[in-house]
């Protein structure tokens, strides 16, 4: 196998150092929305998964005290996704004690039923959270799969609308490159809430 399908060096320790900010082994596609560094890591995950699981084998052979891989979160939760999962290890630990994070909040209406991915509660006021892990805000996907997790969005946002409920708060692959901003989002959420904001 030429070199250019294994990681370099460099791969390995960017890979290794998203890793733990994020609390999770993050997926190929994040990688495209971290420029010029992260762009043979993402040609690596848009080859084969056998490539990318390569990748993830050789970091944590290198690492062996790298979070986990896959949907269960560090206390045991289990997301739908790797991108959910990253929201909630995110913000998770900074949910303000008089708030309530909720997964997969049922949204009401007629069927078929959708839900949210989370809101946060305060008293009985609502801002849900939408994680869109087939894109960045650009919304230019590159698979089947990814064509088909935007056009799911597009199908809950039509019923928020449906339902006449305030749009939610979408975050796309390439917010959640960075769980810092994730956070002071987060915060901001919660400040809207308490000054009276949400549904």
């Amino acid at each position: 196998m030429r070199p250019f399908f294994h990681p370099t060096e460099a791969d390995l320790a960017l890979y290794a150092r998203l890793a733990r900010s994020l609390r999770v082994l993050p997926p190929s596609s994040l990688f495209r929305h971290l420029g010029t560094e992260g762009q043979h890591l993402a040609l690596l995950g848009d080859r084969a998964p056998w490539i990318w699981a390569r990748v993830m084998r050789r970091a944590r052979g290198r690492w062996p005290d790298l979070p986990t891989d896959g949907r269960v979160a560090g206390d045991g939760t289990v997301l739908n996704s790797v991108p959910e999962r990253i929201v909630y290890e995110a913000v998770r630990p900074i949910v303000p004690t008089d708030m309530a994070l909720d997964h997969e909040p049922p949204l009401g209406g007629a069927p078929p039923w959708h839900f949210a991915d989370f809101a946060l509660r305060h008293g009985a006021r609502v801002v849900h959270v939408e994680v869109v892990g087939a894109c960045g805000r650009d919304r230019v996907t590159r698979n089947a799969l990814e064509v088909r997790l935007l056009a799911e969005f597009d199908r809950r946002l039509e019923h928020y609308r449906r339902c006449r409920l305030p749009a939610p708060e979408a975050w796309f692959l390439d917010d959640l490159v960075d769980p810092d901003h994730l956070r002071q989002r987060f915060l901001a959420i919660a400040g809207h809430l308490r000054a009276g904001g949400g549904a």
